[in-house]
């Protein structure tokens, strides 16, 4: 029941998503600190972009490993292959529709560790990804991620 609650909160909060604000946008770049990663950031669109931020700033409540910083910023990154709306989001969860958008909106986890997998000298984040991301749902990020 919770899971429906905060599902419907987030795809509510997807319709209302303002542009970052400055101070914003110089933490993610600070956190970020390499350029092909803020780069695979700013391809999200506008509301994964202020839900990642939002994640990191709840993850800062329980963290300030700047790994895992990274990582709340960049859980969704595996969207940036393509813009899902907002009913096909909804459809896809509620497993209504199955076409290969929505699976791929499904498997967006899996689609980003292949983008982190190709940029240089970013093991760290790699392994952060695939191990406490993908592997495990990092007990931090479970907490922040809705």
């Amino acid at each position: 029941m919770i899971q429906i609650y905060l599902k419907s909160k987030r795809a509510i909060r997807f319709l209302f998503y303002k542009h970052l604000s400055i101070s914003d946008q110089l933490t993610i770049s600070e956190t970020l600190d390499n350029q092909e990663l803020i780069k695979q950031y700013w391809l999200l669109n506008k509301a994964d972009r202020h839900h990642s931020i939002e994640v990191m700033n709840r993850t800062k409540n329980f963290t300030e490993d700047i790994d895992l910083l990274k990582l709340s910023l960049l859980h969704d990154i595996g969207k940036n292959k393509a813009h899902y709306s907002w009913f096909l989001r909804i459809f896809a969860e509620l497993k209504v529709i199955s076409s290969l958008k929505a699976k791929n909106y499904l498997n967006h986890e899996e689609i980003g560790l292949n983008v982190l997998e190709n940029i240089d000298d970013m093991q760290v984040v790699i392994d952060l990804y695939k191990n406490d991301l993908l592997n495990s749902r990092h007990k931090i990020l479970d907490k922040t991620d809705y």
